[in-house]
């Protein structure tokens, strides 16, 4: 069985693009001018993957692409997954290497150590704002929110599911007082 924490969440899917099903997919901001060439798309719905099968990749722009998929042959199913995220498998990105840096699911469960602060908890969630994700960390029952930004990250240890970051003075106390 498939499962999300394998694959790359790659964009949501917008709208229908035409009658004949094909549907269009707004690219995250890290995945902007690049092809993604899935055979395999995975739809979530109502928290489960459902894999359709990918006829056919066309870019739309700089932040979008069009894809055919598999027994999506009209406007109307098509439209039944609007807003849903996809995801596919890394490989299928032509960049796997490069992008397990910002893949914010691959994040989900590491321990959070900041530099100044020291260890901090477990990144617990994701949170998906337009160009400003939020990673939400679990510190002994109590929520802190990061911005994920690369001045703030300075590495991850896939194998050790080790996030090091160090963020501005006083973040970090705003929400243990």
């Amino acid at each position: 069985m498939i499962k999300k924490e394998d694959l790359v969440k790659i964009g949501v899917l917008l709208k229908p693009h035409g009658v004949s099903g094909e549907v269009l997919i707004r690219l995250i901001p890290e995945l902007f001018g690049t092809e993604p060439d899935p055979s395999w798309l995975f739809v979530e719905v109502m928290g489960g993957l459902v894999p359709f099968e990918v006829q056919s990749v066309r870019n739309k722009g700089e932040d979008g692409i069009l894809l055919s998929l598999e027994n999506i042959n009209n406007e109307e199913k098509a439209r039944r997954f609007q807003g849903a995220d996809v995801f596919i498998d890394p490989s299928e990105l032509n960049q796997e290497e490069e992008f397990d840096q910002f893949n914010p699911n691959i994040l989900v469960g590491a321990h959070v150590i900041d530099k100044n602060y020291g260890s901090i908890g477990i990144l617990t969630a994701i949170h998906d704002i337009r160009q400003n994700p939020l990673a939400e960390i679990d510190h002994q029952g109590k929520s802190i929110l990061v911005p994920l930004q690369d001045e703030f990250i300075l590495s991850f240890n896939k194998e050790a599911k080790e996030l090091i970051i160090k963020t501005p003075p006083g973040l970090i106390d705003l929400y243990l007082e």
